[in-house]
C-alpha cells in the first residue's frame, strides 16, 4: 500500500460571481506528486475553511498516512466530531480526499479505480438552472433558462424556486410565498414539455406542516424528486413522516457528514436519494462508501456538486465508482471561461461530463488561466 506524506498547500482563489469564490488547494507530498481539492463555500466561508486547514496542517506534514480514514486518529481528532461541526467537517473531508487522491497518483490509477471502481469515458449530468438566475428571477426567465439547459443537451433540470418561504414564516405566510416559487416551477414544466425529468430544491425553508402540501402541489407538475424541504440533520423524524405521506420523492441531505449519518436517514425512510457532497460529507471515499451502502439498502445516490470544475470532476469519479447511480449535478451558466482552469479542460457536452485520462483527478490547475480570470495564488 502507498503511503503519503504531506508536504506543502497551495492557495488559489478565484471570484465568479457576487456570490461566489471558488476556493482551490493543491497539496504536494514529499515524492513531489501533487492533487488539488475545492473547499468552496459561499463568499468568505470558503476562506474561513482554508485558515482551518491551514491550522490543522502542521500535525499532519511529513507524518505517514497509508489511508484517508487516519486523517481524524493523526490529527488527535473524534471520528464523529466533524458531524456536529460544519467548518471542521469541511477541513476534514478536504485532508482526507487529498490523500485519497495523492494515493491514486501513487498506485497510477484513476482517482474512479482507486475507489474501487471500473474507469469509465463519461458519467450523465443533470443541469442547475439556479446560479445562472442571479438576475431576474421570474418564471418566464426559469422556463427560459430551462429550455436553454434542454438545448444544451441536459435530460434532467434542476431549479430553487421558492425565493420568498422561510422559516420565520407562518403557515399561511408560508403557504402564500410558496405561489410564485410554484409558478416558476409551471413555467420550467410548460418550457421543457413532460419528457424531461424535472428536479425541484428547497433549500431546507420551509416548516415541515407546510411541506407536505407544496409536495402535493408539485407532485401534479410530474417532478422528479423534492429536495431538502427542510433540513434532515435536525428534523430527519419528521421527513420520513413526510416522505411516507407524499407521492414524491425525498432527495437531501448535502450537508451531512460520514457514511452511517446517511444509512441513518435511508433507514428512516427520510430521503430516497442521498446527496452527498465531496466538500463536506467527509471527502471522496466517503462519498463513495455512503452511495454504494445506500443503493445497497435499495435508495439511491445523486451527488451535490453545484461548486467548481475541481469538485465537480472529484464528484464525476465518484459518480463512476459507485456506477448505478442517478445523475450528477451541474450548475449551468455560471462562468463562461471554468473550463479553462484545469488543464486538460473541463469537457462538459450534451449531458455528460467526461472524466480525463490519467491518474488521480487527470487534472491539474490552469494557473496562468486563473491568473488570467483575476484569480490568486498564495503558498
Amino acid at each position: 500500500m502507498s503511503e503519503v506524506r504531506l508536504s506543502t498547500i497551495k492557495e488559489v482563489l478565484i471570484s465568479v460571481t457576487r456570490r461566489t469564490v471558488w476556493v482551490f488547494l493543491e497539496f504536494t507530498d514529499t515524492e513531489d506528486a501533487s492533487t488539488v481539492v475545492e473547499v468552496t463555500k459561499g463568499n468568505l466561508q470558503g476562506n474561513a475553511v482554508v485558515d482551518l486547514v491551514r491550522q490543522l496542517f502542521p500535525t499532519l506534514r511529513n507524518r505517514p498516512i497509508e489511508n484517508e480514514s487516519e486523517v481524524c486518529a493523526v490529527l488527535g481528532i473524534e471520528e464523529d466530531r466533524p458531524k456536529n461541526d460544519f467548518m471542521l467537517a469541511t477541513a476534514i473531508s478536504c485532508l482526507r480526499s487529498a490523500v485519497t487522491q495523492l494515493n491514486a497518483v501513487h498506485n497510477r490509477v484513476s482517482l474512479t479505480e482507486e475507489l474501487g471502481g471500473v474507469a469509465t469515458e463519461k458519467v450523465p449530468l443533470y443541469g442547475n438552472i439556479n446560479r445562472a438566475l442571479l438576475g431576474s428571477r421570474s418564471p418566464s426567465a426559469f422556463g427560459k433558462m430551462a429550455e436553454r439547459a434542454v438545448d444544451m443537451g441536459f435530460e434532467t433540470v434542476k431549479c430553487a424556486p421558492f425565493d420568498e418561504v422561510n422559516r420565520q414564516l407562518s403557515v399561511d405566510e408560508s403557504l402564500r410565498a410558496s405561489e410564485l416559487g410554484l409558478a416558476r416551477v409551471a413555467a420550467v414544466r410548460s418550457a421543457i414539455g413532460d419528457q424531461i425529468d424535472l428536479l425541484v430544491d428547497c433549500h431546507s425553508r420551509f416548516l415541515p406542516e407546510v411541506a407536505g402540501s407544496v409536495a402535493n402541489r408539485l407532485a401534479e407538475l410530474n417532478i422528479g424528486w423534492f429536495e431538502e424541504p427542510f433540513q434532515p440533520r435536525t428534523d430527519a423524524d419528521r421527513l420520513s413522516d413526510l416522505s411516507k405521506n407524499i407521492s414524491v420523492t425525498v432527495a437531501g441531505a448535502e450537508g451531512i457528514y460520514g457514511k452511517n449519518a446517511f444509512v441513518d436517514l435511508v433507514e428512516k425512510g427520510s430521503v430516497s436519494v442521498i446527496m452527498p457532497d465531496v466538500k463536506h460529507c467527509g471527502g471522496v471515499f466517503e462519498a463513495y462508501a455512503a452511495g454504494r451502502a445506500s443503493i445497497a439498502l435499495g435508495a439511491n445516490v445523486s451527488l451535490h456538486s453545484p461548486s467548481g470544475p475541481v469538485s465537480q470532476l472529484a464528484s464525476a469519479h465518484v459518480t463512476a465508482a459507485i456506477a448505478g447511480g442517478r445523475p450528477l449535478e451541474h450548475a449551468i451558466g455560471e462562468s463562461e471561461w471554468r473550463s479553462e482552469l484545469l488543464t486538460p479542460a473541463e469537457r462538459i457536452s450534451d449531458g455528460y461530463f467526461y472524466l480525463p485520462e490519467g491518474p488521480g483527478l487527470g487534472t491539474e490547475l490552469n494557473l496562468d488561466a486563473i491568473t488570467r480570470h483575476g484569480g490568486i495564488i498564495k503558498d
